[in-house]
């Protein structure tokens, strides 16, 4: 009979832990290292990964706050070209990167006026004192696959078919020049759920708007911890020891 027990436990251990990773499997990969391709970025040596989950790596060289800075804008962010599969796809999704940014700027109520570079209001005059100005770059871009992220969720050692989105960017004051913050950030998605595979996942374009809208709103709610303050980060900057709670939520 004790036998008979061992032998239950040990078969509902190995189903509780197959559970688990077919969870963290559907899940996807969300904050792999970042692809250096020194596109946006002016390098990567120099950048700290202390805000990941939110960013990969930032570097802010000075300890500043944007709660003076009543306007920002989300300026224009390019295609890369080494990592990037499809740069017509990549453009349209640079166009949708920008309308979340800006989406989720307004929903944070911090900035008085958030636009993007070709709003008619923009285009009035020089920029004013006090206003930031975001611009990036997508220096990592593959839609991955549908029908591999669908399989994955059964087989999930595979891991295949994720999206894998990275944009590099910098926040600058926009009446200077002067470079506040440098930023990138990369993530993968496979777009199911621990309860079961996505059958959205055959939707062209379903994952990777998933994976660009989670990029757009962590960088905005890094952009919001800015309006308190930033302290200086450089690469000695240790892993874990920026710790907040917005850090510690997910989209």
């Amino acid at each position: 009979m004790g036998h008979s027990w061992r032998m239950r436990a040990r078969l509902r251990l190995r189903f509780l832990l197959l559970l688990a990773a077919l969870a963290l499997g559907a899940q996807g990969c969300h904050y792999p290292a970042a692809v250096h391709t020194y596109e946006c970025v002016t390098d990567y040596v120099r950048m700290s990964d202390s805000y990941d989950p939110l960013l990969s790596l930032v570097y802010v060289p000075e300890a500043t706050s944007f709660k003076d800075c009543r306007r920002i804008t989300v300026g224009d962010v390019q295609v890369g070209q080494a990592w990037v599969d499809s740069p017509e796809e990549a453009a349209g999704y640079a166009t949708f990167f920008r309308a979340v940014l800006r989406r989720e700027l307004v929903k944070l109520g911090k900035f008085e006026s958030v636009s993007l570079d070709k709003d008619e209001g923009n285009l009035a005059g020089p920029p004013q004192a006090g206003s930031l100005l975001v611009e990036g770059k997508i220096t990592k871009f593959d839609m991955g696959s549908g029908f591999w992220r669908y399989v994955s969720y059964f087989l999930w050692f595979l891991q295949s078919g994720a999206t894998d989105f990275q944009v590099e960017g910098r926040i600058t004051q926009a009446d200077t020049g002067k470079l506040l913050v440098e930023f990138a950030d990369r993530r993968r998605h496979l777009c199911n759920t621990p309860f079961g595979p996505n059958p959205h996942n055959f939707d062209k374009g379903y994952a990777m708007k998933v994976t660009v809208t989670e990029t757009a709103r962590c960088l905005a709610r890094f952009i919001e911890m800015g309006c308190d303050q930033l302290p200086a980060v450089h690469a000695e900057t240790p892993a874990g020891e920026i710790v907040t709670a917005a850090a510690q939520e997910t989209p």
